[in-house]
């Protein structure tokens, strides 16, 4: 199934500034593969235990944490919640659910040593790194809209967006952007 993207009208590639060297990078995150897990309350040692096993990682995030592994990443987006980045799994219904939700976001991965600052005027997170420190995960909202946000480096993020409000927020963060250069890469 060829899966149409939510910035379609608004995406062009290019360069971006008005009188300032571009410091950020855009770039639309295509074919995300986003399985949510689901664990029951009495079964997160069971959990613990398929993960570590299964993606051969030695532990599973704590809660608004992520493990990066070859390219695939786990975040624990709530305390009986995780995402799962680009790898299939299965786990037996009486520990967890798994619900494929890679339809229901589009990703964008933003970058450049001003990413920070930038993200902070759209949101009420302390993004410093004694308060966020690599590899952390929120939730959180732009312009009353709840998004999904990965540090995974202080000068790169991805943020996951509801599908149907990608287009407008798209336009927000690009406006704002302005003012720092950016630069909209290939997808």
């Amino acid at each position: 199934m060829h899966r149409h993207s939510a910035l379609d009208t608004l995406y062009k590639v290019g360069k971006y500034s008005t009188n300032v060297e571009q410091s950020l990078t855009f770039k639309e995150l295509k074919s995300l593969e986003i399985l949510q897990i689901a664990c029951w309350p009495d079964k997160i040692d069971e959990l613990n235990n398929l993960l570590t096993k299964k993606l051969t990682i030695k532990n599973i995030p704590s809660f608004n944490k992520g493990i990066v592994f070859e390219n695939k990443s786990l975040w624990r987006m709530e305390p009986l919640k995780w995402w799962l980045f680009n790898k299939d799994i299965e786990v037996g219904e009486q520990i967890a659910t798994i619900l494929d939700i890679s339809h229901a976001f589009t990703g964008i991965e933003i970058k450049g040593d001003n990413s920070s600052l930038f993200l902070n005027r759209h949101l009420p997170i302390d993004l410093r790194t004694k308060n966020f420190p690599d590899l952390s995960s929120a939730s959180t909202a732009i312009h009353h809209v709840s998004v999904k946000l990965f540090k995974i480096s202080s000068s790169n993020y991805f943020l996951y967006i509801p599908r149907g409000f990608a287009l407008s927020i798209w336009d927000i963060l690009l406006e704002t952007a302005d003012q720092f250069g950016y630069e909209v890469l290939e997808r």
